[in-house]
């Protein structure tokens, strides 16, 4: 009987243990699940104000270009320099400050690059933007 009782014992806490893997297994899915959730959230909403900013008559005249052509480059801007670089942009406010002044330096270059791209000189954007008057 004894032993029944620890191979009963032996394949209980094999159960657990196996039920623990799969809970962790569960757990980091859904965390994962959870930060892919919380992306795609927060991309949304940077795509919204994007769209938004887009329809600013005077910045569209003084950059000199329409509301497609903004639209086009502000989408360049979230694909190119922010998505791939989400989980840094999230965690921005744990970096030191260097390391915050380097990846806006980073996140700046870019944009100003996806802006060339699209034939839209970055320092005439930048004078032009809502925030610069």
């Amino acid at each position: 009987m004894k032993l029944l009782g620890l191979i009963a014992g032996g394949a209980l806490l094999a159960m657990s243990v196996t039920v623990q893997a799969a809970e962790d297994k569960s757990a980091e899915g859904a965390k994962k699940a959870q930060a892919a959730n919380m992306e795609a959230m927060m991309m949304q909403m940077m795509k919204q104000q994007m769209t938004q900013a887009c329809k600013d008559q005077e910045m569209l005249s003084c950059m000199e270009i329409n509301e497609s052509e903004c639209n086009k480059m502000m989408n360049g801007v979230l694909n190119k320099c922010m998505a791939p670089n989400f989980s840094q942009l999230m965690a921005a406010q744990g970096m030191s400050q260097e390391e915050r002044d380097a990846l806006n330096q980073q996140m700046e270059s870019c944009a100003n690059g996806v802006s060339e791209e699209h034939g839209i000189d970055p320092e005439k954007a930048q004078s032009c933007s809502p925030k610069q008057k």
